[in-house]
């Protein structure tokens, strides 16, 4: 965790502090200490606040000096660190200064959710002590490592849409890391440059331009890409200390790439298309963040359902959100290594899980589903096992929607492939008698649709090989007798089955 105001407040310095406004935002973020100190805001007060570039999580101190005597002053100030997303402000002197806090004043930074902090009322008080022990707080804070990432975001959303930008962002991270950062695109372009120590950006851009970085200077670069981004190329500099570490490194690349994602045009499909990967790839941290910012319960989806179509999946797609708006308002659904997955909640109820079922009778597209997926390891395992013999299983179900079980039987047959004809032989032993009769032909071809296509129904296998039920029934009765078994019951329908199936999955290799 890093320092919030609330910790602030539990330091020695602020004994005898008491805050007297904006008391919601004591879990706010607190990365830097300055100090602020001039007059009633006008034309050049405007400039100089322009210039002095605020990072959004900043306490300021003052004792409101030069503007004691002016309320209206001092709200105009109040208002102005709020709007560049300041924490709050260490009022010092009161008494000394302004006699008191006026009401109005309370009451804007209440409005502004900006905590106001009223220091004790004693002339001894120095800026010195609370600067430097907050200081030392912050980096305790950050050497232990933790994540920024969610943290920097959160700070980001407070602020307002003015200042929501990459160059806020940048500023950030950079005064976190205490490095300088430059993002630039494949042409080596800068895009948008903060450097540290400040104010050296002109000198550090001609340098990066150039390609004349002083040797000496720790330089690192990482990638930032994702889907509707173009690659843009992030260069970490440090001209003194140590280098960043490989975590640093990534967490700043994960925030940035999330800024540009959540603050997109079509921040909304964005995000989704990042939660779906971060479930995907097993990511959880990331998972939670995206689903904690959107309220999404990603708790509850324990249900996958992979769509393959041999069409245009983006329309599939489309059709897909359109069915499930009326019962949920996020779908998770994105596309995914060229298939689109989509994440429900069992609970959801039958009535919205039929209706994706039916919705992809088209013979074109095929839908997978797996349940009881507890997180996000058996999800990524779940995924794993379906895309490698997916299309394959395709070809060997006469089904639009297929089970887990399904997937898994087929790259059991695969397995069993894989160790030679020995083990293939085994399997396909059932249907050796079969094979030695005149008529095994026309046989095989009603087992083959009795026992995998038609769920052992003699009416609908009729209907699929255009013979009559009569037929139908003969030629099983006829298979039992030469199997000396009912072929309809276990364990010579599982047997048959076994068979049946690996025999078309060599069939459909040999065809492909």
């Amino acid at each position: 965790m890093s320092l919030t105001v609330r910790k602030v407040l539990e330091l020695p310095s602020m004994r005898g502090a008491s805050v007297v406004a904006g008391a919601n935002a004591l879990e706010r973020t607190v990365s830097s200490v300055s100090v602020l100190e001039y007059s009633t805001p006008n034309d050049t007060q405007s400039k100089l606040f322009k210039a002095i570039s605020f990072e959004g999580n900043e306490l300021v101190i003052t004792a409101f000096a030069s503007i004691c005597d002016s309320p209206q002053a001092q709200k105009a100030v109040i208002r102005r660190l709020a709007e560049a997303g300041e924490v709050g402000l260490l009022l010092y002197y009161v008494g000394t200064f302004i006699p008191f806090i006026a009401e109005d004043v309370i009451e804007t930074a209440n409005s502004l959710n900006f905590v106001l902090v009223e220091m004790p009322h004693s002339m001894s008080l120095r800026y010195s002590d609370a600067i430097s022990e907050i200081s030392e707080a912050i980096l305790k804070e950050e050497d232990k490592g933790s994540s920024f990432v969610t943290e920097i975001l959160e700070d980001v959303s407070l602020l307002s849409p003015d200042l929501r930008s990459v160059s806020t962002v940048l500023r950030m991270l950079r005064d976190r890391l205490r490095t300088s950062l430059i993002l630039s695109d494949n042409e080596n372009s800068v895009i948008n440059i903060s450097t540290f120590p400040h104010g050296r950006e002109s000198e550090m851009k001609k340098c990066f331009e150039t390609n004349s970085m002083d040797p000496s200077w720790y330089v690192n670069r990482a990638y930032i890409q994702g889907k509707g981004l173009k690659t843009l190329c992030l260069t970490f500099i440090r001209e003194n200390g140590t280098p960043l570490e490989h975590h640093q490194i990534a967490m700043t690349v994960e925030t940035l790439h999330l800024f540009l994602v959540i603050w997109s045009p079509n921040h909304g499909e964005a995000v989704i298309a990042e939660l779906v990967r971060a479930i995907l790839q097993d990511e959880s941290l990331k998972m939670r963040r995206l689903a904690a910012m959107f309220n999404i319960d990603v708790k509850s989806l324990d249900t996958m359902y992979v769509i393959h179509s041999r069409k245009n999946t983006e329309n599939v797609m489309k059709e897909i959100r359109q069915k499930l708006t009326p019962f949920i308002s996020r779908p998770v659904v994105d596309l995914y290594e060229g298939n689109i997955v989509l994440f429900l909640a069992s609970g959801m109820g039958s009535e919205l899980l039929e209706s994706i079922c039916t919705l992809l009778s088209d013979e074109n597209c095929f839908l997978i589903r797996a349940f009881n997926l507890k997180d996000t390891s058996e999800v990524r395992k779940a995924f794993l096992e379906i895309t490698p013999s997916l299309e394959l299983a395709c070809r060997a179900y006469r089904k639009n929607v297929l089970n887990l079980s399904d997937i898994q039987l087929i790259n059991y047959f695969l397995q069993v492939i894989e160790k030679g004809e020995d083990e293939i032989s085994k399997v396909l032993s059932p249907l050796k008698v079969l094979e030695e009769t005149e008529d095994a032909d026309l046989l095989m071809q009603t087992l083959e649709a009795f026992i995998l296509d038609m769920d052992l129904s003699t009416l609908k296998t009729s209907k699929l090989i255009n013979v009559h039920n009569n037929t139908v029934k003969y030629r099983i009765r006829r298979i039992s007798s030469l199997m000396h078994a009912d072929i309809t019951k276990a364990p010579q329908s599982i047997m048959l089955y076994r068979a049946m199936m690996m025999r078309r999955i060599l069939g459909l290799q040999g065809s492909g």
